[in-house]
């Protein structure tokens, strides 16, 4: 189900409750409370979906470019790519990282080059990266795949993106505070709050 499906069954949840003439105000306050905190767990789950799959199809497009072409289960690939990381991990710049992955290349070590690789994207060492994609006919596909994909840890992209996931307050609760919705959201039809008394010193007694 797709958010724009949830906030228009939301919405029209909500006309419903305020048509109906047969609830008090105290009720439709409840129902619209209830529905309020139903349709937001319903969006947070969305969300969060929404960030798995960012994630997912990064975690895809890396492997494709950098990752292991033998299953994670041979014990040797394993140790491979363990050691082909830790040595990339030691090259400090782009000259150190380019004579890596020449010999990575010349010895068809194609575990370690993987690994200069992708040390070489994650500092920015361009000429490096190109080096590798130059032999590799459909990086540069995923590349642009990955360069299309949102950056979920960016302040202004989380805070746009939350944003379309928090459903309208229901009427009545405009200004309130999410503990009146929570408080609302508990009660049943009938718990009418009992009216306050007039205090002997003027005002309503607190």
């Amino acid at each position: 189900m797709s958010r724009d499906h949830v906030m228009s069954a939301y919405q029209q949840q909500l006309d419903r409750i305020q048509r109906n003439r047969t609830y008090s105000d105290h009720a439709k306050k409840v129902l619209s409370a209830q529905a309020y905190k139903k349709v937001q767990a319903e969006l947070e789950t969305l969300r969060k979906a929404e960030l798995d799959s960012v994630a997912q199809e990064r975690t895809r497009l890396q492997r494709r470019m950098f990752g292991a072409t033998s299953p994670l289960s041979d014990p040797n690939a394993v140790i491979a790519r363990r050691d082909a990381n830790d040595r990339a991990a030691k090259l400090n710049d782009a000259r150190e990282a380019a004579d890596a992955l020449e010999r990575a290349e010349r010895d068809g070590d194609t575990v370690l080059a993987q690994a200069v690789a992708s040390r070489a994207a994650e500092y920015g060492w361009g000429d490096v990266v190109g080096s590798y994609a130059a032999s590799r006919p459909g990086f540069s596909s995923d590349v642009e795949e990955w360069n299309q994909l949102p950056d979920t840890e960016d302040f202004a992209w989380k805070f746009s993106h939350t944003a379309q996931f928090v459903a309208p307050t229901p009427p009545g609760f405009d200004g309130s505070r999410s503990s009146s919705l929570d408080w609302y959201a508990q009660q049943s039809l009938d718990d009418e709050p009992a009216p306050a008394v007039p205090s002997i010193f003027g005002g309503d007694a607190a």
